[in-house]
């Protein structure tokens, strides 16, 4: 089998290769990745010790998607992936990046009658939906409200596949649910096999640090490198709180989708940590402060920025459901497992 990864090079799209090579050397494992973001290239050299082949390109580009050999799945892990892309300008690289690359995939996938694995994100949810659902606040964290009128799509396990996704979800949020509706329809038309996973924050080991790659591993890496921290939105209380998975969990339904094409199952699933896995800003800070230093200050800015949520949670238990699948990896093992790789790569992590 020959599965292309976009984004190979990415703390993602690097570790589902990292996986698939773990499981069956035999599998073929074809990468493309432009590089952009800074840190990608330290991956490399690993892939290229995993046996993985390596291709510089750029998903935005309809040569480099046709240049590339036949393949008998697609892995999309090629997005920019924060929600504030575009919204101070950038708008049309966002797009081109998140929305055109994926018309050229699926492109692809019909050239090949390839399979396609779509890693899309929570961030496809109404934003005005997400801050009606009732929460209480805790000394540390907001948590769902008890004896609550919720809205559609919402229980006390979170937020569910049903949920709204009416506008406002942001530009970054509308890019990835318009590459939904497209693969859906592509998988109607044409046939091939599509899997729409859409992921929590995903955290673990060999992040960038980087804001927009989740605030799991920066709110770390700024405790260790000693750098600035606020608790923004909601008071200045961080008790804000998401969930987070790790990339192992998300590795395990990729493959388990990629064995079977043709189960007669929902399309498109929520990954994610769940209530058990979730942790709020105010959380994060006190293992840090429990594990790195009890003295560093946070700063407090009271006022909500425009796509800030009190709380979101996946409802993942149609995954579990239909896949047999739930997260496996607690929250706090993330943690402390990002740490050890901060602790242990702290002067590459500085180069960053």
């Amino acid at each position: 089998m020959k599965i292309l990864i976009t984004g190979i090079a990415g703390f993602v799209g690097f570790n589902i290769a990292r996986y698939y090579k773990q499981h069956d050397e035999n599998i073929s494992i074809i990468g493309i990745d432009n590089l952009s973001r800074r840190g990608s290239e330290y991956n490399l050299l690993l892939l290229k010790e995993l046996g993985c082949t390596y291709i510089h390109g750029d998903v935005r580009n309809r040569e480099d998607i046709e240049d590339l050999p036949k393949v008998d799945w697609i892995i999309d892990c090629a997005a920019n992936p924060s929600v504030l892309a575009g919204a101070e300008g950038g708008s049309l690289g966002l797009i081109n990046n998140n929305l055109t690359g994926t018309i050229y995939l699926l492109e692809k996938c019909k050239r090949d009658n390839a399979g396609f694995i779509m890693l899309s994100t929570s961030r496809v949810y109404s934003i005005d939906e997400l801050n009606k659902i009732p929460f209480e606040e805790k000394e540390d964290s907001f948590i769902i409200g008890r004896d609550k009128a919720f809205p559609n799509g919402f229980s006390g396990l979170g937020v569910a596949e049903n949920f709204s996704t009416a506008a406002p979800i942001s530009l970054y949020g509308s890019t990835k649910l318009a590459s939904e509706i497209l693969a859906l329809e592509y998988h109607y038309t044409f046939g091939f096999p599509v899997w729409i996973n859409r992921c929590g924050v995903i955290a673990g080991p060999g992040q960038f640090g980087k804001i927009d790659q989740g605030i799991f591993s920066y709110w770390i890496y700024q405790y260790l490198l000693n750098g600035p921290l606020s608790f923004i939105g909601f008071g200045g209380s961080g008790k804000q709180a998401r969930d987070l998975v790790h990339p192992a969990d998300v590795f395990s339904i990729i493959q388990k989708q990629v064995q079977q094409p043709n189960k007669i199952a929902t399309k498109i699933l929520n990954i994610g940590g769940g209530i058990q896995n979730t942790y709020s800003l105010a959380q994060l800070d006190n293992f840090c402060k429990q594990h790195i230093s009890k003295e560093k200050p946070i700063s407090k800015i009271t006022e909500n920025r425009r796509f800030d949520i009190p709380l979101y949670l996946s409802d993942c238990s149609l995954a579990e459901k239909e896949w047999g699948w739930k997260p496996t990896v607690k929250a706090e093992d993330i943690l402390h497992q990002i740490l050890d790789y901060a602790k242990n790569n702290l002067e590459l992590i500085k180069r960053l």
